[in-house]
């Protein structure tokens, strides 16, 4: 059976966090946007070493300001998650080249691009990102760029037709953790979840996560 990758974003308290990594999800995602509610205050929480590859999520953020973080916090993943363009991302490839030609501490990176879904035309916007993306997160629509915790109609991903893979988003709960692991997608490879496992904005429900990674990776059966 296809084994789907979890995210767990909105990470932003040292003691919950540490906690966490001991649950070794594939993906972690700390939030650089300040108008979050889990916008990372303490960097403290990066010298926690977590088995997983490190998302930073950037909303309309400058090119600069976004390689400084890659460097400083030595991010795997740059999650595009505002109004970028299919340019800046090509931009943004470019300059990593540039500096993985002539910084030897620089670290090489991927690039995610997020992408809001209320209905099938948001698909069509999606061609001109295919060479300059490695995967999409399909988001619920939303002004606030995303924190919605609330679905979209997942039915509308029958629209997506691209080579490029992606991970789904948007008010997954625990609930959802059966229906997700047969989720019927040959791009989905995997599933980021946040709000719907939350005390409050960036703590985590611990129990709850590992149950959903249990789930989805098989160890938890459906009675």
């Amino acid at each position: 059976m296809k084994r789907f990758q979890v995210k767990v974003c909105g990470n932003n308290n040292v003691e919950n966090f540490t906690a966490l990594t001991q649950l070794e999800p594939d993906y972690v995602g700390f939030i650089f946007y300040p108008k979050s509610a889990r916008f990372v205050k303490d960097e403290t929480i990066f010298s926690i070493f977590p088995n997983a590859e490190k998302v930073g999520v950037f909303v309309n953020e400058s090119i600069e300001n976004i390689l400084q973080k890659v460097k400083h916090y030595k991010l795997d993943v740059v999650q595009l998650h505002g109004d970028e363009d299919a340019i800046f991302c090509e931009e943004l490839i470019n300059a990593k080249h540039q500096h993985l030609l002539t910084d030897d501490d620089f670290l090489d990176f991927k690039i995610w691009k997020a992408i809001g879904i209320k209905s099938e035309e948001d698909f069509k916007q999606l061609t001109t990102y295919q060479q300059v993306v490695d995967s999409f997160v399909f988001d619920t629509k939303s002004v606030d760029y995303g924190g919605t915790g609330r679905k979209f109609d997942w039915q509308l991903l029958t629209n997506y037709q691209l080579s490029t893979p992606f991970l789904l988003s948007g008010g997954i709960q625990l609930e959802d953790a059966f229906l997700l692991k047969n989720f019927q997608h040959p791009r989905c490879i995997g599933f980021d979840i946040n709000s719907g496992f939350e005390v409050e904005p960036g703590i985590k429900k611990i129990e709850e996560v590992k149950q959903f990674i249990d789930t989805i990776d098989g160890r938890i059966e459906q009675n």
